[in-house]
């Protein structure tokens, strides 16, 4: 029995030497290797604050900066990617809020070049009284955005909310972690690089965990928890957004890979019906992306979040529904 403490204790002993050799390793030579997924990892480490609410597990830290994939993100006293917004609205502003994860967030953009400061620039130029507000937080689905629409969106007082929906907006919400969990996925540069390896080879060689394959099954079954989740959480932003006279926007913005022969139209359709049966104005981005090469809309080779033209397209998109159908009359 003493010998197998003994060689459980070396054994414990040379994981914890194996591991923080690789910590400082990895801490070291991070500037020759970061990626899409180390850099999503650092803003998430840097810049969520985990809460209590297992409807919303995480939201942005107020007034904190990092800088991750070459670009600052900074949050303001509200948490959100924006400059300074007063809780009340000023008289004679139209507020427009928008909802989203990673790409409202404008991930890889500066911010002067997110979609949303842009339209707000654009409805400036016939009127000084817009405020385009972006809420998006990198990693939320449908069910957390309108849950942050519910804890800040509605006591902006907005005029009008666009709801921006990407395919994979109907995966379940993260499960909240445990403190010791929790700390060790923040701290560890390691423990995120092993991470990160993990999910690369388990997608090269796990059909079900490839990026086109995982996004089918997620919407492989109508009555999956999943989608029940979405559809109750789409037509509970439908009715908020009525009971407040807010009107509301629904945006696809198409998976970024591939435009033609678009292999993911069964989400933008799932999406649009749940727009049409509400009554619900809506947008595919889709047309007015098509007439690019995917690559050229991409923040980085390997990372296909819009880059600052896509975001000047959707901003483009989006301002020319508002007039046509004006929406803030």
């Amino acid at each position: 029995m003493r010998r197998h403490l003994r060689n459980l204790a070396f054994l414990g002993y040379v994981v914890l030497v194996c591991f923080f050799t690789g910590e400082i390793a990895t801490r070291a030579l991070y500037g020759h290797f970061r990626d899409y997924n180390m850099e999503m990892w650092r803003y998430a480490s840097d810049l969520k604050q985990p809460l209590r609410d297992p409807r919303l597990p995480f939201h942005h830290f107020p007034n904190r900066e990092g800088s991750y994939y070459g670009v600052v993100i900074k949050t303001n006293s509200l948490g959100f990617r924006d400059r300074e917004y007063t809780t009340r609205k000023p008289d004679g502003k139209r507020r427009i809020v928008v909802l989203g994860d990673s790409f409202t967030l404008g991930w890889g953009v500066p911010l002067d070049g997110v979609f949303s400061k842009v339209l707000e620039r654009k409805l400036d130029e016939h009127e000084n009284k817009y405020e385009v507000i972006n809420m998006g937080v990198g990693n939320y689905n449908t069910a957390m955005e309108v849950e942050l629409f519910k804890w800040k969106g509605l006591g902006l007082g907005p005029d009008m909310a666009i709801l921006m929906y990407f395919i994979n907006d109907t995966e379940p919400i993260p499960p909240q972690k445990s403190g010791f969990t929790y700390a060790i996925m923040k701290r560890s540069y390691f423990f995120s690089f092993l991470f990160d390896r993990l999910v690369r080879i388990r997608s090269r060689f796990v059909k079900a965990f490839e990026w086109s394959s995982y996004y089918r099954n997620l919407y492989s079954s109508e009555n999956s928890e999943n989608l029940v989740s979405n559809r109750e959480s789409m037509r509970e932003l439908v009715r908020l957004c009525d009971e407040s006279d807010v009107k509301l926007l629904i945006v696809n913005i198409p998976e970024m890979h591939e435009f033609k022969d678009y292999q993911f139209v069964y989400a933008t359709d799932y999406v649009r019906r749940l727009a049409n049966e509400s009554n619900v104005p809506f947008i595919d981005l889709l047309p007015a992306f098509s007439a690019h090469e995917p690559e050229s809309l991409w923040v980085s080779s390997e990372d296909p979040h819009a880059n600052a033209r896509a975001h000047s397209i959707i901003a483009q998109q989006i301002y020319e529904k508002i007039l046509r159908d004006r929406m803030l009359e």
